[in-house]
């Protein structure tokens, strides 16, 4: 039985892209259409374009012939040349014909699909926005913190030693 979720650490141009689009791809030989029930997801929107460019494109090598990866496909999915290139021509079609189901997000794209899917139960009210301007964030926590300093004792105690320390 194949894991649920499985994650991947490297460094900078360890391969990372390559073993993600190799393990993508065993998941969505499964049958066609199988991309649909796949989420990957990555930390930047570069990462994002970049590994549904890479699995687009090695679909397309896959469906023409012979491509690096055409062996582990092989290995792990019991499939023959024939039957690779087939499944590749079909998951190709299906992908470019059911885009939006081609499930590559960033984790913070991620994140706001699960909070909206699950505004009502947190209490949010149906207009709300998420706000990921981090310097916006980041001035408003500190205008709230410094709106604290000298009514909060603990926090004014711990600026002031952080303050001494600097």
């Amino acid at each position: 039985m194949s894991k649920p979720f499985v994650i991947y650490r490297s460094s900078a141009g360890s391969g990372k892209t390559y073993t993600l689009t190799k393990e993508y791809l065993k998941l969505a030989f499964r049958r066609p259409d199988y991309f649909k029930h796949i989420l990957a997801v990555t930390f930047t929107n570069k990462a994002t374009k970049e590994m549904k460019l890479r699995i687009l494109s090695v679909l397309a090598e896959l469906s023409k012939g012979s491509h690096p990866l055409t062996y582990e496909l092989k290995e792990s999915t019991g499939l023959n040349d024939q039957q690779i290139q087939q499944r590749a021509q079909d998951i190709l079609s299906e992908i470019l014909h059911n885009y939006s189901y081609f499930s590559i997000s960033t984790i913070d794209s991620f994140f706001q699909k699960v909070i909206r899917a699950f505004a009502r139960e947190m209490g949010l009210q149906g207009g709300f926005r998420i706000e990921l301007d981090e310097d916006q964030v980041l001035s408003e926590v500190i205008d709230k913190v410094l709106l604290e300093v000298g009514h909060n004792k603990n926090l004014t105690n711990w600026l002031i030693k952080f303050a001494e320390t600097r």
